[in-house]
């Protein structure tokens, strides 16, 4: 089985290389920073009025925070938030807002829009965006560790390419 792009794909694609991942990784850590202090927001006020309601128990210190960081429910919530946010922008286009500005595109070897299991994959084995540095090792066909594991590869597009009909309306 060959990893290349499908053939139905244009013909010449370029792979990501390091520098350009890593300024869609930081740019989408600042998003995914504000989405984590507005989920977090939200839960801690949710927390907040179901103890003003008697709904929940703080507990003998009644620090809301303490409460939130010890409760499985809200760290679960976290998380979904977290995960949600790279599966719906990958599964919808390929891309996230990072990726759009940097003009790179997650895509499927097989050329099908990407899987819940393989963005779920992808996640995990990415650690934090350090499996992205595999890239620049020469054997490694521009494609990170979780781009193996996950079947897939971030190719840089046009300009032409990058204005992508899942954007249109955002732009």
């Amino acid at each position: 089985m060959s990893e290349q792009t499908p053939a139905n794909a244009q013909s010449q694609v370029q792979r990501a290389g390091l520098i350009r991942r890593i300024g869609a990784w930081v740019y989408d850590g600042l998003i995914i920073i504000a989405i984590m202090l507005l989920a977090s927001s939200v839960g801690l006020a949710i927390i907040s009025g179901f103890e003003s309601a008697g709904i929940i128990d703080l507990g003998v210190d009644g620090d809301i925070s303490e409460y939130a960081r010890n409760n499985l429910i809200y760290q679960i919530y976290l998380a979904v938030c977290f995960v949600g946010f790279y599966v719906w922008f990958w599964r919808r286009g390929g891309q996230t807002a990072g990726m759009k500005t940097w003009r790179l595109q997650l895509r499927s070897l097989n050329g099908k829009q990407l899987t819940h299991a393989q963005c779920l994959i992808r996640l995990a084995c990415s650690l934090g965006g350090l499996s992205n540095l595999w890239v620049i090792l020469p054997w490694s066909g521009k494609r990170a560790l979780h781009d193996i594991a996950s079947k897939t590869e971030v190719v840089v597009l046009s300009k032409d390419q990058n204005k992508h009909v899942n954007w249109k309306g955002y732009m």
